[in-house]
Order: structure tokens, then C-alpha cells, then sequence
């Protein structure tokens, strides 16, 4: 908060290249779009800039049972229970991670390039942004900027799933409506959002076997030896999927040694997409009216994850 300078001052600053001056101001018009064209709540977000020497503005602690695909939970005043806790420094991340998987659980530690206080402070916009490429950069700025629109306190995965999709979606709007819609930097964010609903469809799979599986309720050691059967053919089906992916997003996730931590982890941005599309589609593919539905269904205080199933009504049915 105390390194804050303004964008303005930023783009004076020899020591930025070209580069992150121009995706500095991608930014603010990306933020624009957002509020003028969608309907986000206008706030002072991003109108600073902050300098950070690492790689990620925080890292995030997720973790859960071997046994049960359910997030171990932190509760925190305003915001309620949250299924992941982050930290400005990573050997902090790890030693909260150690400290659980001591107790039990599995863990997963994942860096992230931004995060929402909601609206109680103007969020800066951080260099870590600026690593990314201008394809993912309007995405993340209005995934941050629909959480301070829309916040359901103790729906985390909700709120993270809500905010993917009008991020995504909006990205590739703002992206065709600035650069032109063959432009290949709007080409590479729809390859982006493209992956991101099948990396989606897979992970819905993956949980309803280890769910079932689970609510059999086999002895432990029983339960592992087939959780890691269940994993073994998974990870072919995936392997299969990454070779149609357009880009390289989740060869992590690939090498990554399986756990409920980690699948949570993603799960919670990517488990509903199909849920929101269908609920986009029944608003004429609108984003402004689709962000309006659930600003609605916050101001009635509804269970939004009923709203969103109850509202796309066709259910998963479990196949690729």
C-alpha cells in the first residue's frame, strides 16, 4: 500500500520498457470497458502501480482430507470462511502447507498475479501483472474487477467461478472490440477461454469419480489404492486432451503429483463453467445482464451456487 505511485507517474519512469508502459495503459482501458460496457462497479482500482521484485504477488495454501474432496476451511472477519489462505512470501506458504500435511492433509501451493480486497481498498495494479501475456491481461484485470462487483461472503468457489467467466469472456470482448477480432492477440485469448472450458469439463469428471468413490466409504488404505487407479487413467484422458490444448496453460497441472488440494485448487475457477454458460446463454449472451442476474440474486440473499444450478437447470451428466 505504501509503494503505491500512480499510473501516470509509472509511465514517466525510465526504468519501465515500452512494453509495460503499453499494457499499463491496456489496463485502464480494459478497466473502462469493463465499467462502461458490462456494468462493473466503478472504482480507483488499478489507477496505481506497484513495483514487486518476485514473481507472484502472493501465494495461496490450499488443503484437504485424503479421503474427502472438500476444502480444509479459514475463517476471516468480513469476508467468512475461505478454502485457501494466502501469503506476501512464498517460504511462509510452505511452512503453513508443512504444517497441515503434519496433521493429514494433502496441500497445494499455487502463486497468483493479483487479488480483490473487495472494494474496502483501491486495489493497485502489481508488475507481476505486466509478466503475463497482453492476451491474459484484460482477463485477469476483470476477473479482480467483477469480485469487487459481485462477492457472496463464505462462497468462495462461487465467487472465483463467476469471476473466471465474466473474466474470460469479457477479456476476449474487450481484446476484438480494441485490437479487432482476427487481431492475433484476440485470437490467442479465445484459444485461452477454449482450453479453459475443456480443462473445465475434465475436472467436473475427475470429482464425480473421486466422489463416488469416496462416499463409498472403504477403508482408507482401500480408498487410496483405488483414488490413485482413478488417477492413473485420468492422467492418460488428460494427456489425450492436452494434445488439441491451443496453448500451454496447464502442462503444470500435468506434472503436478495429484491430490484433492490440487484439484480443489483449480476446480474452484474452472468446475462451473458449463453452469455459467448455459445461465449466459439464457440472458441472450449478455454480459452486462448476466453480471446483472447475479447482482440480483446477491441483493435477495440467495444461495448463489442453487441460483446458478437452479437457473442452468440441464445437469452435468458425467461424460467427455
Amino acid at each position: 500500500m505504501l509503494a503505491r505511485q500512480d499510473y501516470r507517474d509509472a509511465l514517466r519512469d525510465p526504468a519501465l520498457t515500452s512494453r509495460e508502459k503499453s499494457l499499463i495503459l491496456l489496463v485502464q482501458e480494459a478497466k473502462r470497458f469493463g465499467e462502461e460496457q458490462i456494468g462493473l462497479t466503478r472504482t480507483d482500482n488499478f489507477d496505481t502501480y506497484v513495483k514487486l521484485d518476485r514473481p507472484a504477488v502472493s501465494w495461496t495454501v490450499t488443503a484437504a482430507p485424503q479421503t474427502r474432496l472438500e476444502s480444509y476451511q479459514w475463517w476471516f472477519p468480513i469476508v467468512g470462511r475461505v478454502p485457501y489462505k494466502g501469503f506476501f512470501s512464498k517460504d511462509r506458504a510452505l511452512r503453513e502447507a508443512r504444517g497441515l500435511e503434519a496433521k493429514g492433509y494433502e496441500t497445494y501451493v499455487g502463486g497468483v498475479a493479483a487479488y480483490s480486497t473487495l472494494g474496502y481498498f483501491a486495489d493497485p495494479l502489481f508488475s507481476t501483472f505486466l509478466r503475463y501475456p497482453e492476451a491474459e491481461i484484460p482477463e485477469i484485470i476483470l476477473h479482480e474487477l467483477t469480485h469487487a462487483t459481485v462477492f457472496f461472503k463464505g462462497s468462495v468457489d462461487f465467487n472465483e467461478g463467476l469471476a473466471t467467466f465474466v473474466g474470460n469472456k469479457a477479456g476476449v470482448a474487450f481484446l476484438e472490440q480494441r485490437f479487432g477480432r482476427d487481431a492475433p492477440v484476440a485470437r490467442a485469448a479465445r484459444a485461452r477461454v477454449a482450453d479453459d472450458e475443456i480443462f473445465g469439463a475434465f475436472l467436473e469428471v475427475l470429482s464425480k469419480r473421486l466422489e463416488a468413490l469416496y462416499a463409498r466409504g472403504l477403508p482408507e488404505a482401500q480408498t487410496l489404492a483405488r483414488r490413485q487407479a482413478i488417477f492413473d487413467e485420468e492422467k492418460h484422458a488428460f494427456e489425450r486432451l492436452r494434445h488439441g490444448f491451443s496453448t500451454h496453460d496447464y502442462d503444470a497441472f500435468a506434472r503436478a503429483q495429484w491430490n484433492n488440494a490440487l484439484i480443489l485448487a483449480h476446480r474452484r475457477y474452472y468446475g462451473e463453467l458449463a453452469a455459467f454458460e448455459r445461465i449466459y446463454a439464457s440472458q441472450g449472451q449478455d454480459l452486462g445482464k448476466f453480471v446483472a442476474f447475479f447482482r440480483e440474486v446477491q441483493k435477495r440473499g440467495e444461495d448463489p451456487m442453487k441460483a446458478l444450478r437452479g437457473a442452468a437447470r440441464t445437469p452435468t451428466d458425467g461424460k467427455r
